[in-house]
């Protein structure tokens, strides 16, 4: 019975001192990466989610790629728009009534790029106050032309003071241009 105890103590005190032998060594560089395994320099969104928060961050991800998209097209047509009435009062010297609705369309597509920006309400003095009609609608055109080129330029992360200050600036113009139209 001594010999079986001695035995069973013998291979009691051999397993522990495997085990902690085994914990103490560094792991093996040529060992393989697993799939649940990454090399501790790769960052990935989805360590350790799970696939329902995967998707959710992807569908989150892909919403905010079509809202940019949409911001750049207004960005566009917010610019068309201010060309096609600069061009409209260069011929006919006047706004008719549907050049008015282009109006209140520019300032809304303005307001939601400015919205989209993450701006907000704010009061912009202007360098150059617009003295007439002919002159605020070019002030518009060349400011839409500038917003449209730095919202095309800006990445969907980015909130730009730029694009935001220039909105303002063009909502200012607007309101110029409605106060001579009247």
């Amino acid at each position: 019975m001594s010999l079986r105890v001695l035995l069973l103590v013998l291979f009691t005190a051999l397993f522990w001192i495997s085990a902690l032998g085994q914990s103490t060594l560094p792991p093996n560089p040529n060992e393989a990466m697993t799939a649940d395994k990454a090399p501790p320099n790769s960052k990935s969104v989805f360590d350790g989610s799970s696939p329902a928060e995967e998707m959710h961050v992807r569908r989150a991800i892909k919403l905010a790629e079509k809202d940019h998209l949409e911001n750049l097209d207004r960005a566009r047509e917010a610019a068309k728009i201010s060309a096609d009435l600069k061009t409209t009062f260069a011929t006919t010297k006047a706004l008719s009534p549907p050049d008015f609705k282009k109006l209140e369309k520019l300032e809304k597509l303005t307001r939601r790029i400015r919205s989209e920006a993450g701006g907000s309400d704010s009061e912009t003095t202007l360098d150059q106050i617009p003295k007439n009609l002919e002159s605020a609608l070019t002030r518009i055109a060349d400011v839409s032309d500038q917003v449209r080129k730095e919202v095309e330029k800006t990445p969907r992360q980015v909130v730009s003071a730029c694009v935001i200050e220039r909105v303002n600036q063009l909502l200012e113009v607007i309101q110029y241009a409605r106060r001579f139209s009247q």
